[in-house]
């Protein structure tokens, strides 16, 4: 739609002239310029004004924070919350931290490391929002965005300001849960479709102990930043194991031990993007990797409180990974190269070099449930990526295929990936049916639904939560201005 002068000048007055644009030529920064109008408000009282004149104009509108994952109607409204960047509160007796939108993980993280606390930071990167919805590196100790959103302050698609969880009840952000039927399901659930109608304005993030440095002391420049002082009670280590059986084992121990700071099945691939600056050197290294490594294998760091702790994680480790007849890859062992996955891996600065570099994009499919499930539907869909490496399709990972622990091993996560030049489109379309190939069989062998996906057949293996969302979605926005965005990708 094009606003006319006068609803123009309602959302104007709501945020002033200098935050609302309508110019073509300025919206052109924007993904695809689709949109009539973009907005930025600066707080919560004017993001719900504007999502009310939404609603008495019928105009469709759309959030964004630091990402541009889903649905962008064309002649929709553009709600840029970058101005809402602040972090409100950082609790240190009750471990939360009170953030805005565009409050990036870095900044929270380098926040929180100076108090001693740290929380999960997406696999996504330290650039996205920190109240993103997600997993990532961490997962094993801190687990997943569900268990770690606690209370929100959410705008509902009408304009309503909803206080959830213990902020509703006490005005205390500390749990997402009260008295009462609780919205926290319906407000920060990473399910299919995956998108909540409304707006975050404020969120609470849980924080948990950080055994590291208050900052890394850095040396060295863009694109290779080294330690300059590897802190004296953290280790890094890769192990490889001649059988998927064997790592599972080592996994499953050193979750029930709880040594583990970050434990994640990276591939060998994977840790060669990290450790290099350019495709080149990665083709030379993960060539060398490919060579040394058993089989299968995972990339963990232990940290200690004390030297006593640390020396007990180190001999707990060394135990588990001789019981299982696990081997350390030797390069990792190399203090420099151990000191770069230490940063990249805690700061989360390395899933652009394992995705993006190698050949200009990514598909994956991620798979959460129990991590015995993940780890064989993994390993299935990394041979059935062997056909399109065989034909120069996708990067030559060897099959390559990754999952980690969520909370100590009792749940697990998988994201496999597909690298490849988008401008090819045999390589597209390969990739494509690829995936379309490995999420139905997700779903016939019930391992789980990929969890963006919105297809009926996997709504009705668990309990047609799609009608149930369709429901939800329309009793909370009953004049259809915040679309169903993941449900329409």
């Amino acid at each position: 739609m094009t606003f006319n002068k006068d609803i123009y000048k309602e959302f104007e007055d709501v945020v002033g002239a200098e935050n609302i644009c309508d110019d073509p030529l300025i919206m052109a920064a924007y993904k695809d310029n689709p949109f009539a109008a973009v907005i930025m408000p600066k707080n919560t009282a004017e993001v719900s004004a504007i999502v009310k004149l939404c609603n008495k104009h019928k105009i469709i509108f759309r959030p964004i924070c630091t990402g541009w994952t889903g649905l962008f109607v064309p002649g929709s409204l553009l709600i840029d919350l970058r101005r809402m960047n602040h972090i409100i509160e950082i609790n240190e007796k009750n471990m939360y931290a009170v953030v805005e939108p565009y409050v990036i993980s870095a900044e929270l993280q380098a926040e929180t490391f100076k108090r001693g606390l740290h929380f999960c930071v997406k696999g996504a990167g330290s650039n996205c929002a920190a109240i993103l919805r997600g997993h990532g590196h961490l997962d094993e100790t801190t687990s997943g965005d569900d268990r770690n959103h606690l209370a929100v302050e959410w705008v509902s698609p009408e304009g309503d300001i909803v206080h959830s969880g213990s902020l509703g009840s006490s005005g205390e952000w500390f749990s997402g849960d009260g008295p009462g039927i609780s919205l926290r399901s319906i407000l920060t659930s990473a399910v299919p479709p995956g998108a909540s109608p409304g707006i975050f304005t404020k969120a609470a993030v849980k924080l948990y102990h950080w055994p590291g440095p208050t900052a890394y002391s850095l040396q060295g420049q863009s694109p290779r930043y080294t330690l300059k002082d590897k802190p004296a009670y953290m280790m890094a280590r890769y192990f490889s194991f001649s059988t998927v059986e064997e790592m599972f084992n080592a996994e499953i121990k050193i979750g029930e031990s709880e040594i583990a700071l970050e434990h994640m099945g990276f591939n060998p691939a994977m840790v060669a993007g990290n450790i290099t600056t350019c495709n080149e050197e990665f083709f030379e290294v993960f060539g060398r990797m490919a060579k040394q490594v058993k089989g299968p294998g995972f990339f963990i760091i232990i940290a200690g409180t004390s030297a006593e702790d640390f020396a007990y994680k180190k001999k707990v480790l060394d135990k588990i990974i001789a019981d299982n007849n696990g081997e350390s890859l030797k390069m990792v062992e190399d203090p420099e190269i151990e000191g770069i996955l230490l940063i990249q891996c805690t700061r989360i600065s390395a899933s652009i070099r394992e995705t993006f570099r190698s050949g200009g994009t990514f598909k994956s499919i991620p798979i959460m449930g129990q991590r015995d499930l993940t780890i064989k539907w993994a390993t299935g869909a990394g041979e059935a990526k062997m056909p399109l490496i065989k034909k120069g399709l996708i990067l030559d990972d060897g099959g390559g295929f990754f999952g980690w622990g969520v909370e100590q091993g009792h749940l697990g996560k998988t994201e496999i990936f597909c690298a490849f030049n988008p401008t090819n489109q045999e390589a597209m379309d390969a990739v494509n049916q690829w995936r379309e190939d490995q999420k139905a069989r997700a779903v016939r062998e019930f391992y789980f639904a990929e969890t963006m996906d919105n297809s009926e057949e996997v709504s009705k293996k668990l309990c047609n939560y799609l009608e149930w969302w369709h429901k939800i979605h329309k009793a909370l926005d009953p004049n259809d201005v915040s679309p169903e965005a993941g449900s329409l990708v």
